[in-house]
Order: C-alpha cells, then structure tokens, then sequence
C-alpha cells in the first residue's frame, strides 16, 4: 500500500513541529523551521515534491549550514517503510 496524499501531508506537518520546537543544548527550544536558514527551502522544495508525486520515494541529506551538520531523510513511497527526518551530529 502507497502513502496518500494526506498520510505524506500529515508526516511533513509532524516533522515541521518538531522543527519549529527543536531541543537546544540549553535545554530551551530553538525554531530551526525558519525561512533565515539556506536549508528551509531546499526541506521545502523536497517535502512539497514528495507530497504532490505519486508513489514517490526520496532519501538522501540536506546540509544545514548554519549548524555544519545535515538532516538525513528518507520518505517512502510504501507504508510498510517508516519515514525518517533526523539531524546527523557532526563529524570531528
């Protein structure tokens, strides 16, 4: 079975909340969902992509520049495949 339209909106919607209230080290929150940082609209242009195609899959990394790190994610096209949208930690 295929992720509907509403499934892929409801996971992009669910990843966008925990963006905008993303733990910071100061045990406060920080809005990494913000138009200021390069990585917005390339989440943006993904995410849109991934819901309006039909039986889409993409994986892959977008760089955050702002923190030297990247989000690793993969939205697939079937349910019975989870999606994943995690900040990897940096490489010393």
């Amino acid at each position: 079975m295929y992720y509907t339209k509403v499934d892929k909106i409801n996971i992009i919607l669910d990843i966008i909340k925990k963006l905008k209230t993303f733990p910071s080290v100061n045990e406060t929150t920080i809005n990494l969902y913000n138009d200021q940082y390069l990585f917005y609209s390339r989440f943006k242009e993904l995410s849109n992509k991934w819901i309006n195609e039909d039986k889409s899959y993409f994986s892959g990394k977008i760089y955050f520049e702002e923190l030297g790190t990247h989000f690793e994610y993969i939205f697939p096209k079937e349910t019975c495949d989870e999606p994943l949208f995690v900040l990897r930690k940096k490489n010393y």
